[in-house]
């Protein structure tokens, strides 16, 4: 998602948390081609770091356009071993972290008064049931309906709202997970493969481009068809 908004000639801050190398691969990368990028260490699940987060953007590259709530978490668990801490991991920082990320971006959009756009990223499962993501997939449903109801409650600032349902995608955690991840995926996509990081991007940069200006409240899907059939690798 940086490196698109990059390539468009976004200056862009990249978020992590203790993934130090990482985010300084990602900003090296856009700095080589240009670009202007900056990395930010902070746990978003806590209220105060998604306003220093926006804060340190806004310091370092004069406004604030486009706020990407990507952060997020998934934790495995039968529904019915599912313990406390667990849940409030997962719900603290997918759920809670992007809907104050969000409030602390729209004040200064709002304030710098021409609008802007919020993107979060929810997930299929978020749309279709999974066994043993009970935590996961209700934030993700949490954060597709957040969209819609900050939609309303932004339009008139100008700031559109919307969500990227992501589906299968091949990125480092899901190969940790399966190294033959893709292989798997294939066979259930309709498009016949799995989705590879820029088809999100791709996705992402209609939703902030001047395009999509009447395009707010809404959830794009971004997993080959996937959800019209719903079925998973064995």
């Amino acid at each position: 998602m940086a490196v698109a908004l990059a390539r468009t000639g976004a200056a862009v801050v990249v978020a992590h948390h203790g993934e130090e190398a990482l985010a300084e691969g990602v900003v090296s990368g856009i700095r080589s081609d240009g670009g202007v990028a900056h990395a930010f260490d902070a746990n978003l699940a806590a209220v105060g770091a998604n306003r220093e987060l926006v804060d340190f953007a806004v310091d370092e590259l004069g406004r604030l356009d486009v706020f990407v709530a990507n952060a997020g978490l998934t934790r495995w668990s039968p529904f019915l071993e599912m313990d406390e801490a667990t849940w409030d991991e997962v719900v603290d920082l997918n759920l809670k972290g992007s809907y104050f990320g969000a409030q602390a971006a729209a004040r200064r959009m709002a304030t710098q008064g021409d609008g802007g756009r919020i993107v979060f990223s929810s997930s299929v499962t978020g749309l279709v049931a999974a066994p043993n993501l009970t935590a996961y997939s209700v934030t993700k449903a949490g954060i597709a309906h957040m969209a819609r109801v900050l939609a309303v409650e932004l339009g008139a600032n100008g700031i559109t709202v919307n969500s990227l349902a992501i589906g299968a995608t091949l990125n480092e955690r899901n190969l940790r997970d399966d190294p033959d991840y893709a292989e798997h995926w294939a066979g259930v996509i309709p498009t016949g493969r799995v989705g590879e990081p820029r088809d999100v991007g791709a996705a992402l940069l209609y939703l902030v481009s001047p395009e999509a200006a009447m395009v707010t409240g809404h959830t794009l899907v971004v997993d080959g068809g996937w959800t019209a059939v719903g079925n998973v690798p064995r």
